[in-house]
């Protein structure tokens, strides 16, 4: 289906050159889908609608949002250019509004467009200030690093619907500040009122709060929550994911690798594929997680930048590719971890100057992180600065099952007696 959608996109990217692209963009988003999930029924059931003579503004945001609900169980972005497109339509025909503009912010945010999406909730919270449009301007902000403006955005929010839109968001944005008991205990309320036939969000905060769990030391919990996540979603790249880095934790690496190729498969993006290496290279496979390795420098700085910058600094490859993508990933989104990024491919490429002066922006609003923590003790350590380095390593050692098994080593060697990991450091 992934090869479907972006095959669809690329017709209407060639067809909006002619005149006649708007009925070209009415026949894309109309193409029958060939499969049988209930996101795709429920794309068909909207198509069905918009096709009748009598087709309303609401049949075809239906249909619109429909391609969101897909590229949300999928992860495929194709499904949010049709979802775009389908609003294109729409607003073509009966003119802009705000639920026409709502689900288009929703689009860019998830397109990364984050300024464009932050201008779409600022119009909407000054025309009408629903709780929709509170939470839209949060996750504009809070990719953009501007937290305290998502702070009050949803404060805003909490004030209008409490529940989970509000209680996921404030976990988040408790991480963002460090406070990690605060977050999972939001975290923990977002689960609780989640609706029941809502599986998918349930599916999602699970393999958060075994994220959580991993970063706190605590492996036991984190395979729980993965092993409850995949419950609700057997098939959910993001729950594969949890369950395989928590399986890492716990030793039981054959389990791990089944997961994380599943993930893989599923969702073929940087950061599970990273993982999906390295446990292959843990279980002596270096011949798999070679060719794993391959399919991630050929797709890896189109499909996640930063995450490809961040492989590629902690490999010690490519590293001015590194700090370019990162840097123009800083374009995009100004939160903590793209300064992290962006340090870290500095400081391998030879400037750890800039590369302090870029961990200080990732570490401004007090985020706890292992991987931030590792950054910043080697940075720190080729400063000089080595009482804070060591603060930094220990830090990263605590939530060290947080990290991929090649971060954990970089720990490891900082933590005992070792050569430095990067050529440039003293």
């Amino acid at each position: 289906m992934r090869t479907f959608a972006l095959r669809l996109i690329g017709f209407v990217i060639c067809a909006g050159l002619s005149s006649g692209a708007a009925d070209l963009d009415r026949e894309i988003v109309l193409a029958p889908q060939s499969g049988s999930a209930v996101e795709d029924r429920e794309i068909g059931r909207w198509q069905d609608a918009a096709r009748g003579v009598r087709a309303t503004e609401e049949n075809w945001l239906r249909l619109a949002s429909a391609y969101v609900a897909k590229a949300r169980r999928t992860l495929d972005a194709g499904y949010y250019k049709l979802a775009e497109k389908t609003v294109t339509v729409a607003e073509g025909q009966f003119g802009a509004s705000a639920e026409s503009r709502l689900i288009r912010g929703h689009v860019l945010h998830n397109l990364h467009r984050f300024a464009e999406a932050e201008a779409i909730a600022r119009r909407l919270v000054a025309e009408r200030a629903a709780p929709a449009d509170f939470a839209l301007l949060s996750d504009a902000l809070m990719e953009q690093g501007k937290l305290a403006g998502a702070i009050a955005a949803v404060q805003q929010l909490l004030n209008l619907k409490p529940g989970v839109e509000a209680y996921t968001r404030v976990a988040q944005l408790r991480w963002w500040k460090g406070d990690l008991p605060g977050a999972v205990a939001a975290m923990e309320l977002a689960l609780a009122a989640n609706a029941p036939g809502d599986t998918e969000a349930r599916g999602w905060m699970l393999a958060r709060l075994s994220a959580f769990a991993l970063q706190a030391g605590e492996v036991g919990r984190a395979r729980t929550r993965a092993d409850e996540a995949n419950a609700q979603l057997g098939d959910f790249a993001p729950a594969l994911l949890a369950r395989g880095r928590a399986l890492l934790a716990v030793h039981d690496l054959g389990g791990a690798i089944a997961a994380l190729e599943r993930a893989a498969a599923l969702n073929p993006l940087p950061e599970y594929e990273w993982w999906l290496a390295d446990a292959l290279r843990l279980a002596g496979d270096g011949q798999q997680a070679g060719a794993v390795e391959d399919r991630l420098r050929r797709r890896g700085a189109a499909a996640d930048p930063r995450t490809f910058a961040l492989f590629m600094a902690t490999r010690g490859e490519n590293s001015g590719l590194a700090a370019r993508l990162a840097a123009d990933e800083l374009r995009q989104r100004g939160d903590g971890l793209t300064h992290d990024a962006y340090a870290w491919a500095l400081l391998a490429s030879g400037d750890p100057a800039a590369a302090d002066a870029e961990m200080q922006a990732a570490l401004a609003e007090h985020t706890r992180d292992p991987r931030l923590a590792l950054h910043a003790g080697e940075i720190a350590h080729c400063r000089g600065r080595l009482a804070e380095a060591a603060a930094f390593f220990a830090d990263a050692a605590r939530g060290a099952a947080a990290l991929t098994p090649s971060e954990q080593a970089l720990v490891s060697r900082r933590l005992a007696p070792s050569q430095p990991f990067l050529s440039h450091n003293p």
